[in-house]
């Protein structure tokens, strides 16, 4: 019985042992997120385009893998962009402006470390005087990048509009039926092509007149779980330990049922991981359709869609006196082979499944020739650095890019722009 008590008594202090010593070694050594979520700090409703960013908020931004921490400050007119650019436009200055979502937005990233930004100084360095406004938030489709040029942008006087897509989920942020079944909600005015025109509709945007969501995606979202016996030691690690603020996010990813029996112990908050276990193993995100190789009834309308409002914004800029292009984002799973089967492994229904990760992007590149925009595709400027050094351009986990992918993206750009014979004097 003294053996045994013994033999016990050794391997918890053993344990306690490790988990102190791992404590230290994570306070010292290892960098990890606060103990306090940042929220979406800079981020508003608002009526014309359904949220926007908050003028004048600053912060910081970091994932819970704490992959990045970054300063953020939106400048007084609510773009996360140089402050000293207002809407008056400084005499001899050719002024850029860069609509898009969060790639351009970027709060993965530093400001000065945007492609916006390095753009500018790319350009300024050959000797052209310009100035770049970074004019992207977070999640917005085309149609809410219309819309803000109409009500907003056109007081900055650009020269050069460029339109930032990214393939990946684009076209379903432009039609509203599989907008709103992804998120479950109503949250943004929308265009409906009628008659081969574009509607507008919910506008200006009320939450509380949004209809209700009749569709929605396959995935049932459970509510949170009650608070388990483990809650309080839960929040105390949360507010008090290095280490267990660094497992937390890790055990979620790699192991989300083992992670979602934490959270209903109380040990772990409720988070993502309850809503992959309620999917089941033949979840297929919605967002993932845009690759398969023979898109539906609804993807057909929402790339309908979404041409017309491409030539929308075209249409827009030159009634401004502004040269137009588009630059085409790009995702991870387009850059390396590898992180498809990542994808697959963690939805296994999308194996055997009939998929292209060249679809969305040639589909793109063929309506953006149909009217007339001078496109940049970013992936071969991508895969080719990738190749060249091995590190990666997007956040593994994030997926967004790194100041690296920001400065890709950037050179690429540039060469682009130049190659066009863009005279970059101001009009």
């Amino acid at each position: 019985m003294r053996t045994v008590l013994k033999i016990t008594l050794v391997t918890l202090f053993s344990i306690i042992g490790v988990l102190l010593g791992a404590e230290v070694y994570f306070r010292l050594a290892v960098p990890v997120h606060p103990g306090v979520p940042m929220g979406w700090f800079w981020r508003v409703p608002d009526p014309i385009t359904g949220w926007s960013l908050q003028p004048g908020v600053s912060g910081r931004s970091y994932n819970d893998v704490y992959e990045y921490d970054v300063s953020v400050q939106i400048n007084d007119l609510g773009l996360r962009s140089p402050a000293d650019i207002g809407y008056e436009k400084k005499e001899g200055v050719y002024r850029i402006m860069v609509l898009g979502d969060s790639f351009v937005e970027a709060m993965q990233v530093e400001l000065e470390e945007t492609f916006g930004q390095q753009l500018a100084r790319i350009l300024n360095e050959k000797g052209y005087r310009v100035e770049v406004i970074n004019a992207g938030v977070g999640g917005w489709g085309t149609d809410q990048e219309l819309l803000w040029l109409r009500h907003e942008g056109y007081k900055y006087h650009p020269d050069l509009i460029i339109l930032t897509i990214y393939p990946r989920n684009d076209f379903m942020n432009n039609y509203q039926p599989l907008e709103s079944a992804n998120n479950g909600i109503n949250l943004k005015p929308y265009f409906r092509l009628v008659g081969g025109r574009l509607e507008l509709e919910l506008f200006p945007f009320d939450p509380a007149k949004a209809p209700p969501v009749t569709r929605h995606d396959a995935v049932i979202i459970p509510e949170d779980p009650p608070p388990g016996p483990l809650r309080p030691l839960g929040e105390w690690l949360t507010r008090h330990s290095h280490f267990f603020r660094w497992v937390d996010p890790r055990v979620r990813l790699a192991a989300p049922r083992f992670a979602a029996a934490l959270t209903r112990l109380g040990l772990l908050k409720p988070g993502q991981e309850m809503r992959l276990v309620a999917q089941g193993p033949d979840y297929v995100p919605l967002a993932y359709n845009v690759y398969r190789t023979e898109p539906d009834a609804d993807w057909q309308t929402a790339m309908a869609i979404s041409q017309a409002l491409f030539a929308a914004v075209r249409n827009e800029a030159h009634a401004l006196g502004a040269d137009f292009v588009a630059v085409l984002a790009n995702s991870p799973e387009e850059v390396y082979p590898f992180y498809w089967k990542r994808i697959e492994a963690q939805y296994p229904r999308m194996r055997g499944q009939d998929w292209s990760l060249e679809a969305p992007h040639q589909r793109l590149l063929a309506i953006l020739a149909a009217e007339n925009i001078p496109a940049l595709d970013l992936r071969p400027a991508f895969r080719e650095a990738y190749a060249r050094t091995g590190r990666l351009l997007h956040f593994a986990v994030d997926g967004h890019w790194t100041a690296e992918g920001h400065a890709v993206a950037a050179q690429a750009l540039a060469d682009f722009l130049l190659g066009l014979g863009l005279s970059f004097v101001p009009d």
